[in-house]
């Protein structure tokens, strides 16, 4: 079947969910703010009079996994909530591997993510501190054409620190201002690595840019961490300007839209997500092209598999549960690249099927997939949800 045929059912698929079920979702959203307007208003995050208060929760996880990109992994996740009466989250990564990932992850928010999901609130902070060098990671070539073959190793080193400022207008409509400071940096190249000599010259040392960031999102889950039901449409856009520490400029636009609805019980969720995203600049370094291949987009393709200045990307998860904590997924990726917006077509999309478990926390979802391509099948071991 097209690429085309297939979007368009999906499309007429959703339309036709999504209207069946609005008058019974309005009549929830009703009943659950009559319920809150006689519990003054307890369900609210902030509001003039009082805060709701989340009970002080500490889950800590040692970490043992496997990864088709990174190998054998070990390390620990430890989440911190309400420690500090604040209704923040410490949420805290040490990860090392066989094949050389070395990530370390902190994310400070407050209120916590999942505590003001689907409220109004006046103001939430974010501050996230990531840095995921992969001492063995894959070049195959930028576009669409680039060929398996011609996979070579180099290292990536990338750093990353963002603060970031957010408002729920509503309890459906949430706003984000920010800042964002990225640095890549590639070493270790073959002897004969396409990158020595691939303009411009940052492809083979360090890149580095300074943001602005802005965006909006409509959001009507009914979880952030485990969403069983609603709507997300999401815009971004961000801007990085020369600056006297950086040597990078960049304008990225993205959207993003995701649905979620529950087909029937025991509690089998669809989950699908599509994203575009384009980025506009001139002699941009491979560093900061998009990406799709790996964990988090095509997971039966190794990491970084295609890349250049626009991607496109679908995800389309079941999620049912097995027994205890646990639960699975049969699910179907694709995506593509090009190297404009003006580019995109709906023809010949890299896909994959997936099988996967996840162990549901009472904070955070513990995800193990296993992707099936034409060119590889990989395992992964990560995080939260997909999406």
């Amino acid at each position: 079947m097209k690429m085309r045929s297939i979007v368009f059912i999906i499309i007429i698929l959703l339309s036709i969910l999504h209207y069946t079920t609005n008058a019974q979702d309005q009549k929830e959203n009703e009943n659950s703010l009559s319920v809150a307007a006689i519990k003054g208003s307890v369900d609210t995050i902030t509001s003039e009079d009082q805060q709701l208060q989340a009970i002080p929760e500490i889950e800590l996880l040692p970490i043992l996994s496997y990864d088709t990109d990174v190998g054998l992994g070990y390390g620990a996740k430890a989440f911190f909530l309400n420690q500090l009466d604040w209704n923040e989250s410490f949420d805290i990564v040490l990860f090392n591997s066989t094949k050389g990932e070395r990530w370390y992850r902190f994310v400070f928010s407050v209120p916590d993510f999942e505590i003001r999901q689907g409220k109004k609130y006046p103001l939430a902070v974010d501050v996230i501190i990531d840095y995921d060098k992969w001492i063995k990671n894959s070049y195959f070539g930028i576009g669409n054409k680039s060929q398996f073959k011609d996979r070579e190793y180099y290292t990536r080193e990338p750093f990353e620190l963002s603060i970031a400022l957010n408002r729920g207008f509503t309890s459906h409509i949430v706003g984000q201002i920010g800042l964002k400071y990225k640095s890549v940096r590639n070493f270790n190249l073959e002897n004969n690595s396409r990158l020595i000599n691939l303009m411009p010259s940052l492809n083979s040392s360090i890149a580095k840019y300074g943001s602005f960031f802005v965006n909006s999102r409509y959001d009507t889950r009914d979880s952030y961490i485990n969403p069983s039901k609603g709507i997300v449409l999401q815009s971004d856009v961000e801007y990085a300007p020369n600056m006297s520490f950086t040597n990078v400029d960049l304008f990225r636009l993205s959207e993003w839209f995701q649905y979620y609805r529950i087909l029937f019980y025991p509690k089998t969720v669809l989950a699908i997500r599509f994203g575009l995203i384009g980025i506009i600049g001139t002699d941009l370094p491979i560093q900061m092209l998009q990406s799709i291949g790996g964990n988090q987009t095509l997971r039966g393709f190794p990491q970084d598999r295609y890349l250049d200045k626009s991607s496109t990307l679908l995800n389309v998860e079941i999620r049912f549960p097995i027994i205890w904590r646990f639960g699975g997924i049969a699910g179907f990726d694709a995506g593509k690249v090009w190297s404009g917006l003006n580019k995109i077509d709906l023809y010949n999309w890299p896909w994959n099927s997936v099988l996967g478990l996840r162990l549901y926390m009472d904070t955070f979802v513990v995800r193990a997939d296993v992707g099936f391509s034409i060119e590889t099948t990989g395992f992964y071991l990560n995080f939260g949800q997909l999406f």
